[in-house]
């Protein structure tokens, strides 16, 4: 068995789990053996690195942690609608 086939059913058996506790109402309490967390691990390295590598750059999560300060500080806006948005502020 190659790598890949151990990640996906590794990933099959996590879904399965995470499937039962919602149809539990449960929440997902997950004790992954060493062989799991290395497939997860491995699994969401490849995943960040082709689809959001960018996300965990320390450009873009200093702009995160930024725009986090901006509403912990009350600085932004709310609109109830997106024409309001789009209208811009006093419209």
């Amino acid at each position: 068995m190659n790598t890949l086939t151990i990640a996906t059913a590794t990933l099959q058996s996590i879904a399965r789990r995470a499937r039962l506790a919602s149809a539990a109402h449960k929440p997902l309490e997950l004790k992954l053996s060493p062989e799991e967390s290395a497939a997860l691990a491995d699994v969401l390295t490849e995943t960040l690195k082709d689809d959001q590598s960018w996300y965990w750059s320390e450009e873009w999560q200093a702009g995160e942690q930024a725009a986090e300060a901006d509403l912990a500080a009350g600085r932004g806006q709310v609109f109830d609608t997106m024409e309001d948005f789009f209208a811009g502020p006093g419209a």
